[in-house]
């Protein structure tokens, strides 16, 4: 289990020290992106370090008059033609909104006037499995488009090499017999990481708790990444749960490893059982 914060993703920290202007909470419409489950608007602001993107990414990026962006992807996939093209396109695609959405929003604080304070998107790809038939990739960002705090942006793409296509975690995974394979031990971990977070164990029926905190999540609704940690093959199978999913919003990302045993293997689809391991 790896503690992801929010205060460790991409953002400029400028842009969140003054952040309790006019503005909704509201990321750009990126197909890939993955958001917390519920409006947490009023929670207090944890402020992510301002940092770049990863050395020998190649990088896509914007900066003026308080509008930020930045998209980048790593050599693995910036080798590969097709995947090139579309993950150029993505981030095209994902600076004009947030190009656009900033000016509006600019416009929209001179006419009611209120503090503009800025507006950014950063995502960041990085390899989890480089393999002879599939390239895996996790994305972490950030979105902020004012108000109170921005949002964490966690994405998994799977690229198949043969066919030259992204792959939805269905085409890899049956869901309904993954999430019943990994259900006692996924619960399991994920009261581990809530107790050590909390400072004390987690209990289900526990009063002062909201129901969502105590109880385990939908594993299905969750970003599900198989990933290579031994560089051999798909070994460990990475469960990520977003702010005030299984926790308030304080909490940051939950993320769950969980070694691949024969449960998952059972899981996995014909076309890709050779590129797990465990």
């Amino acid at each position: 289990m790896r503690l992801l914060s929010v205060a460790g993703l991409s953002l400029s920290a400028t842009l969140l020290l003054s952040a309790c202007g006019g503005g909704a909470d509201k990321a750009p419409d990126a197909p890939n992106a993955v958001a917390p489950a519920a409006n947490v608007a009023n929670m207090a602001t944890p402020v992510p370090e301002a940092t770049g993107a990863p050395a020998g990414n190649k990088v896509v990026s914007y900066e003026e008059d308080k509008i930020e962006f930045r998209y980048s992807w790593p050599t693995q996939a910036a080798a590969i033609p097709e995947l090139d093209g579309w993950l150029a396109g993505n981030a095209e695609s994902l600076k004009k909104k947030t190009v656009d959405g900033g000016r509006n929003e600019q416009a929209s604080a001179k006419k009611d006037d209120y503090v503009f304070n800025g507006y950014s998107y950063s995502e960041d790809w990085h390899v989890a499995a480089d393999l002879p038939s599939l390239l895996v990739m996790q994305s972490d960002g950030y979105s902020y488009t004012g108000g109170a705090h921005g949002m964490p942006i966690v994405t998994a793409l799977f690229w198949d090499k043969a066919k030259k296509q992204r792959l939805a975690t269905g085409a890899i995974f049956d869901l309904p017999a993954l999430t019943a394979g990994i259900k006692d031990r996924f619960c399991e971990a994920l009261d581990e990481e809530r107790g050590e977070r909390r400072g004390a164990p987690v209990k289900a029926d526990d009063p002062d708790e909201l129901p969502d905190f105590v109880q385990c999540v939908d594993i299905a609704k969750q970003t599900i990444l198989p990933v290579s940690l031994r560089g051999k093959a798909l070994d460990t199978l990475r469960i990520v749960i977003m702010p005030h999913e299984a926790g308030p919003y304080a909490e940051g990302i939950y993320e769950i490893d969980l070694p691949v045993d024969s449960a998952i293997r059972k899981a996995v689809k014909p076309p890709y059982a050779g590129a797990f391991g465990g």
